[in-house]
């Protein structure tokens, strides 16, 4: 999938820089297990975590039980008043000025400075991580960031068993060419993301992963072996 316009403008991130680079399943496992029972800490933490929530969902991994702290809520409780994107912080509390931003590796260092400077507002280096957890209020958890599955209609249940049992599928695309109105699938996992069902399956044809809408899918059936149905 490219990066869009937009948000190379932003970070200067391009589809060729992600090209060949770990997916979401090479990395996550081993990224929780660096992060085992720490405190995960990210600016506007909902967007980060609804993003590792959608990648846990179609891993069908569980969410880890790592406390989130949003330090955008901290810094507003601590910082009154005026703008808290990262950018005004800078300014606001002598943030050092970051090579690279809206890059992991130097927002992460950003926010990595906030919360020390918040937690010596708070009383100095003696006050432990706790004290602004606790300042800042009730942490956050990746629990509530797992996407719903999606209620099927009858006519697309057997989804759910062929996610469940790994058996193929053959789906039936509403408004589909008329090649590709019935194919063979692998169905991976179904979701439901900002009202909208999902489903995610590998095609044996294409080689690859695809994502379908649940409302262009007509039929869901035991799947032939063949990748096409004419």
């Amino acid at each position: 999938m490219p990066v869009p316009r937009e948000s190379s403008s932003i970070h200067q991130i391009t589809t060729d820089m992600v090209k060949g680079r770990p997916k979401a399943a090479d990395v996550l496992g081993r990224f929780f297990a660096f992060a085992a029972g720490t405190i995960l800490v990210a600016h506007n933490a909902p967007f980060d975590a609804g993003m590792v929530g959608l990648e846990l969902t179609r891993l069908r991994l569980p969410a880890p039980q790592n406390p989130i702290l949003d330090s955008l809520k901290a810094a507003r409780r601590i910082y009154p008043g005026g703008a808290h994107s990262l950018d005004a912080l800078i300014g606001l509390v002598g943030l050092p000025q970051p090579d690279a931003r809206h890059r992991a590796f130097g927002d992460a260092e950003l926010v990595r400075h906030l919360v020390r400077r918040m937690v010596e507002s708070l009383g100095g280096d003696e006050r432990p991580l706790a004290a602004l957890v606790e300042h800042a209020g009730p942490v956050d958890s990746l629990d509530k960031y797992l996407l719903p599955a999606p209620r099927l209609p009858p006519a697309l249940q057997y989804l759910e068993e062929a996610c469940r049992a790994g058996t193929k599928a053959s789906v039936h695309l509403d408004g589909a060419g008329a090649r590709k109105a019935q194919r063979v699938v692998l169905p991976r996992v179904c979701y439901e993301w900002s009202g909208v069902g999902y489903l995610e399956a590998f095609c044996p044809e294409e080689g690859q992963l695809r994502t379908f809408r649940l409302d262009k899918i007509v039929k869901a059936e035991p799947g032939a072996s063949s990748g096409f149905l004419f």
